[in-house]
């Protein structure tokens, strides 16, 4: 049976065959999980089965948002072809379907940078660029910049051109130009956004030019400003009309009549100024207009007099015109005319030249990739539309040549996502196509990465000017209709933002029209079922011990570190309590089936500080948890402790980072031995290293200080990526790093680390120290590499992202948390503000003082960005919403902020007592985070919303209906001082210690019988308090050697002496289940041979058979990790291990050590070929267990247990069963000897894999690559 389409899904697909017109643009609003994908493709695949008007699939030019997206399109449509194919009889059909499967592979199915690429490869001839020019790296490219820039600077303040010692004057301090740099460069980035990046920079600075002859009205700021303030106006004595009668009433608030009448004056004064000088003169005496109170109406409301609704309406009517008044007279319109034209005067050479030299560095920098022969992204779109447009008109593209043979090409163009493309790629596609042949595709209310910039005003003039009727020519079709979440999350959602979604606040009048209609209906859902009302969770911090309440306006309110910890206890807490509870999920076939970990997700507007301490503190509380953020890498502990070390290695009289080696597992000194270091003389910790390491006999610090100087000779000798792989190998860092918790997370870290390196130096750049520089540069522009992804979609944990990183997922269960946070507008302090419709806007300033002042055009700016800022908050917010399935939490704090008369407080009031549906644009506007607009909507909620009006003192039932007001929403407010302890551990008993303090000598007094008790207490289980509590597979296997008193092989030797991480571990009350393993990772010195600095170093030992040994071991393993699982022949097999070295996975000489023959004979063999066969293959498998001490440790008592961590090789599913793989290179003369020493071990592994995955192991083997022979144990 074939998908049943919704009428509005089948006019997108069919269009324009239900309508007159031979050809038709359509733009599809697709809302929130409508569906439009699915409708994307089978509209393709309608026009490829066409066969009245056959149009081929490389008459089509798809254009996504990524690759990832790309490449899945591509497989839909190869799919939904292929089933076309079998689901007819046609001959002609299913021959024509073939063809369009075969020519698949070379549509044009791409991001529109891979477009762009494609245009220019075709038509490279017509460019000034050599063929052989190539995309560069981020590094080279990132460091170019940094280079020509400084080269331009460098030029100007030798020839005073460019007003260079004004501009650095005013962007840059006393010790560098480096804000001068950056304001140059940000807006470099802005004007590559638009088609003419120099036209539009120019053309920005006329406005300052023109404003010194302008009256002010008339100039472009003036002109805006002037629009705001009647705005204003208007909505004073919208205010006032609502006052009126609400006075007039016979039980009105009489006695605040002079408020009314005061107001009304003022609104008759700011009307009557028609120039700047008269609306200065009204303005700067305003204050003569608020000077009325409202005082008490006691009496009168207790003896019913007046009405207490009427009087809180009119009240809050009235103190929202006192707060407007109050502004105007503090705003612009205080300042003089003749004050503000002086300024432009002022701001214009500096606007004039800081464009001037942005302009010339534009041109330097295009210089030097020519140069080069390479070229950047946005390169890509400027070079593809310098071939696209006709010469001489830039400021009007018109089709090119190319263009045109291209609009002959393309006989439909399809946009998807079409809410986050940018005016280059706008004008692009306008030059591909033509006015009825385009398809859009996306939804304004998800348009959130302005910071790309993106321009989703490009989507709103569409959706505000196409027609919706069958036979427009330019089609406006809506999707509303969403089939992903339950009914009662999208009557929420409607709920919220029927209220604060306005063209005036958010660009976009949310209505019915673009409301989410339930396209998902749960009938009959089980008892247990965890959907339900949306739930607002928010835990009042009011008397919780804070030295100080944090401002409420302040950037800082709203994420503060103790409270995020008692927000985060709570999502903890709850998370826990729904698994264990063992609720239901819906599936997408409308089943049911118990919640998994995998059903949860947290969402969060920035993880930043957060993401990594909510993790290790879900996997304490024992819950799987997982955060996969571009933010972070940099932070990682792994390579945080590396480039401390690359920077000593640069320069070791840094002390900082000195330190932080030192200290960490890598050589290991206390704090006290840090001091003592530190007192042995003065200067840096390095130039008094040697004497204190003699003085000591610290064998550490001796083979450290050998080590520095002989990586600081490398660093000099070799590049980068050879000096960290040194690093590598001499630490064996990589297997130390896999070793902690996380391991695979932190080894692929590390391993990016070295990747980076290579790709620096691969684009012509050398020396540690410039590399070091790269890594800072990008830290500080926050181009942070991802964090090493190692989850699948499948794997059985709690997800934690930001809500971008979210979109287009969906989850059964979504808690949105930190709703609470402040919105970041720490942007909006620079001096340089820039928009595309407000231009430039430059702070003012005084130099002899060097002061600098809010200017007209920069107040202009501001506005702008912040108000476009709150738009997309709020989309964001859509966003969050909408990727719930079954159950939506919403989590955050509150203080006593928001039982204040004013601010919050007051909102909540104003918003309780508004009547129309959507709220007021300054009730919106005043919003800083989406707790604050998730109150000022909740306050209105039939039910939900009691506890916030009871908060405000709110006494009654609102009077207004609200569309969607009766959607389930439940607010609960919790006492935050019940919440906040990660440790989940048992309190301390404060009774007893505070007993002990206070009764001095124990001899002298008569002790309570419990303290006695305490202090007499003997450790029941010394033996083990001598063994460690977590044990290594190394450690494990040397144990059980040592007990059976057999000899330990080279390769055994060499394994053990890989670094041990040991970590504190909580009791396992139950004994049932292998956990994850959670804590937090501290060295143990005497398990590291005191450090790694302490053992023989593996560079140094490379002619060692013990080493050679090992690290033959290893490559074995990495091969085995890396190779497909496929059928070979020993040619094959060559060639693929040949493909990896050339992608980086291995060395040339890590690839001659690899043993071809050993590894073909491994899959050609019987155990290898069912490896082939299997459905499921996991590799590289890392578990953490407890098992019984005494397995181990003999002495040691029943029931104390101990921490065992390890990474099985391979398994493999048959019959419904595992089959374990473990790979050893060991020299042994016999498979009983391998069964010998590895039996407890994999026994262990076995057990470690039943206990996870609830599936038995049906066999165990090892496979020995010196015998070429599977042993079954």
């Amino acid at each position: 049976m074939g998908v049943k389409w919704t009428p509005e899904q089948e006019s997108a697909i069919m269009s324009p065959k239900d309508s007159n017109l031979g050809a038709q643009t359509l733009l599809v609003a697709a809302a929130a999980g409508s569906g439009k994908t699915a409708v994307l493709v089978e509209r393709i695949i309608t026009r490829l089965k066409d066969m009245e008007n056959p149009l081929s699939v490389q008459e089509l030019m798809v254009v996504t948002f990524t690759k990832a997206a790309a490449a899945e399109m591509s497989a839909r449509i190869g799919v939904a072809l292929a089933k076309a194919m079998e689901s007819t009889d046609d001959k002609a059909l299913q021959a024509r379907l073939e063809r369009q499967l075969n020519l698949l592979p070379s549509a044009h199915i791409s991001t529109l940078h891979s477009f762009c690429q494609w245009v220019i490869r075709s038509y490279f001839y017509k460019l000034d660029i050599p063929p052989t020019a190539r995309i560069g790296n981020e590094a080279e490219m990132a460091l170019l910049k940094q280079e020509v820039l400084e080269n331009l600077l460098k030029e100007a303040y030798e020839h005073n051109t460019y007003g260079i010692f004004d501009l650095s004057d005013f962007f840059s301090d006393d010790k560098s130009d480096a804000g001068l740099q950056d304001k140059v460069l940000s807006l470099y980035e802005f004007a590559m956004s638009q088609s003419n990046p120099d036209g539009w920079m120019r053309h920005a600075v006329e406005p300052y030019k023109a404003a010194q002859e302008q009256d002010l009205r008339d100039t472009l700021w003036g002109r805006a400003m002037w629009d705001d303030q009647q705005a204003e106006i208007y909505r004073i004595a919208d205010r006032i009309e609502q006052m009126e009668p609400l006075l007039e009433s016979p039980v009105g608030p009489k006695k605040w009549d002079k408020v009314y009448q005061e107001q009304l004056a003022a609104l008759a004064q700011l009307k009557g100024a028609q120039t700047w000088s008269d609306m200065v003169d009204v303005c700067r005496n305003l204050d003569t207009f608020t000077k009325a109170s409202f005082t008490s109406l006691g009496k009168a409301l207790e003896k019913g007099e007046v009405d207490g609704a009427l009087a809180d309406e009119f009240k809050s009517l009235g103190s929202q015109n006192k707060d407007s008044l109050k502004g105007m007279k503090n705003g612009l319109f205080h300042i003089d005319e003749s004050v503000l034209q002086q300024q432009f005067k002022d701001q214009y050479p500096l606007i004039h030249n800081l464009v001037e030299l942005t302009i010339a560095f534009h041109k330097a920098y295009d210089e030097a990739k020519k140069e080069q022969g390479i070229m950047d992204f946005s390169d890509l779109e400027h070079l593809c539309l310098a071939l696209l447009v006709e010469p001489g008109t830039e400021d009007d593209p018109q089709p090119s040549e190319v263009a045109l043979e291209l609009q002959d090409t393309f006989k439909e163009i399809m946009v998807d996502e079409y809410q986050d493309t940018n005016g280059v790629q706008e004008t692009i596609i306008n030059l591909i196509s033509r006015v009825d042949n385009r398809f859009y595709v996306g939804d304004v209310k998800q348009a959130i990465y302005s910071f790309r910039m993106a321009d989703s005003s490009l989507f709103m003039n569409k959706y505000n000017t196409y027609g919706l009727m069958n036979d427009a020519v330019e089609r406006r079709i809506d999707l509303a209709k969403n089939f992903r979440s339950h009914e009662n999350i999208l009557t929420t959602t409607n709920f919220i933002f029927y209220q604060i979604m306005t063209q005036e606040a958010a660009e976009l009048d949310y209505g019915e029209k673009e409301s989410l209609i339930p396209g998902r209906i749960v009938e009959e859902a089980p008892a247990d079922w965890v959907g339900g009302a949306v739930e607002l969770h928010l835990l009042d911090t009011s008397d919780t011990n804070r030295s100080e309440e944090t401002d409420g306006d302040s950037e800082t309110a709203g994420d503060e570190p103790e409270n995020n910890e008692r927000e985060l206890d709570f999502i903890i807490q709850k998370i826990k309590e729904l698994h264990a509870s063992k609720k239901q999920v819906q599936n997408a076939d409308g089943s049911f089936r118990q919640i998994q970990w995998r059903d949860f997700a947290v969402l969060r507007r920035s993880l930043a500080g957060w993401g990594t301490r909510a993790v290790a503190a879900m996997r304490q509380a024992g819950i799987p948890a997982v955060v996969n953020e571009r933010d972070g890498y940099f932070e990682a502990q792994e390579i945080q402790l590396l480039l401390s070390l690359l920077q000593i290695i640069d320069n070791p009289e840094q002390d900082l980072p000195m330190a932080a080696v030192l200290h960490s597992g890598l050589v290991g000194l206390d704090a006290n031995e840090l001091g003592a270091l530190r007192l042995t003389g003065d200067g840096s910790l390095w130039s008094v290293m040697p004497l204190y390491a003699e003085q000591a006999q610290d064998e550490r610090l001796l083979q450290f200080i050998v080590h520095i100087e002989r990586w600081r000779t490398l660093s000099r000798r070799h590049g980068v990526a050879d000096l960290l792989w040194d690093i590598y190998e001499t630490l064996d860092y990589v297997n130390y790093v896999g070793a902690m918790p996380n391991g695979l997370v932190r080894r692929a870290n590390v391993m990016a680390l070295y990747e980076r390196a290579k790709g620096f130096e691969s684009s012509g750049f050398r020396g540690l120290f410039r590399f070091l520089r790269f890594v800072e540069s990008l830290r500080d522009s926050n181009q942070d590499m991802a964090v090493a992804n190692v989850v699948t979609e499948a794997d059985d944990v709690v997800r934690l992202m930001t809500i971008h990183k979210s979109k287009g997922l969906e989850f059964p269960v979504v808690f949105l948390s930190g709703v609470q946070k402040k919105f970041n507008t720490m942007d909006f302090n620079s001096p340089l503000l820039v928009d595309k419709n407000g231009g430039i806007g430059l702070k003012g300033y005084y130099p002899d003082i060097r002061v600098s002042y809010p200017s007209m055009p920069w107040l202009y700016c501001k506005s702008i960005k912040s108000d476009a800022m709150k738009a997309e908050e709020q989309r964001i917010l859509y966003v969050a919403l909408t990727r719930a399935r079954d159950k939506l939490f919403l989590t955050g704090y509150i203080n006593k902020e928001i039982k204040k008369e004013k601010g919050v407080g007051a909102h909540i009031k104003h918003a309780a007592l508004t009547q129309t549906q959507a709220l007021g644009v300054d009730l919106i506007k005043a919003g800083n985070s989406y707790l604050h607009w998730l109150l000022i909507a909740f306050a209105r909620h039939l039910d939900g919303g009691a506890p916030l009006r009871n908060i405000i003192e709110l006494e009654g039932e609102t009077n207004f209906d609200l569309l969607d007001r009766q959607c389930q929403v439940k607010v609960e407010i919790h006492d935050g001082s019940l919440y906040g302890d990660l440790d989940y551990k048992a309190d301390v008993d404060e009774t007893t210690i505070n007993t002990v303090r206070v009764l001095g000598k124990v001899n002298d007094v008569e002790l309570p019988e419990e303290i006695v008790q305490r202090f007499a207490f003997t450790y029941p289980n010394l033996v083990a308090a001598k063994t460690t509590a977590k044990i290594s597979v190394s450690e494990l296997k040397r144990r059980f050697a040592e007990r059976d008193a057999e000899a330990v092989s080279a390769t055994d030797v060499s394994m053990q002496q890989k670094p041990v991480i040991s970590c504190d571990i909580t009791e396992d009350t139950t004994g049932e289940n292998a956990i994850l393993d959670t804590s937090i990772p501290t060295i143990s010195g005497t398990e590291l041979a005191d450090s790694v600095f302490g053992r023989k170093p593996l560079a140094i030992a490379a002619a060692d058979e013990v080493v050679t040994g090992a690290q033959w071991g290893t490559l074995m393993h990495e091969a085995m990790q890396w190779l497909p699982v496929k059928k070979y022949t020993q040619k094959s097999m060559t060639d693929m291990l040949d493909s990896l070295q050339a992608e980086g996975k291995f060395s040339d000489e890590e690839r001659s050590l690899l043993s071809d023959r050993s590894l073909f004979g491994f899959f050609n063999s019987d155990l290898g070929q069912r490896l082939i066969a299997s459905k499921r293959v996991e590799r590289e498998l890392p578990f953490s267990m407890l098992f019984d001490g005494n397995r181990v440790y003999p002495d040691v008592e029943n029931g104390e247990r101990l921490f065992l961590q390890g990474i099985i090789d391979t398994v493999f599913v048959e019959d419904d069963q595992w089959v374990l793989v473990d790979y050893k290179t060991d020299r042994v003369k016999s498979g009983d000897e391998l069964i010998r020493r590895y039996k407890i071990q994999m026994d262990l592994y076995k057990e470690a894999l039943e206990r996870l995955t609830n599936m038995p192991v049906k066999a165990s083997y090892i496979y020995s690559f010196r015998l070429h022979e599977a042993v079954l144990l």
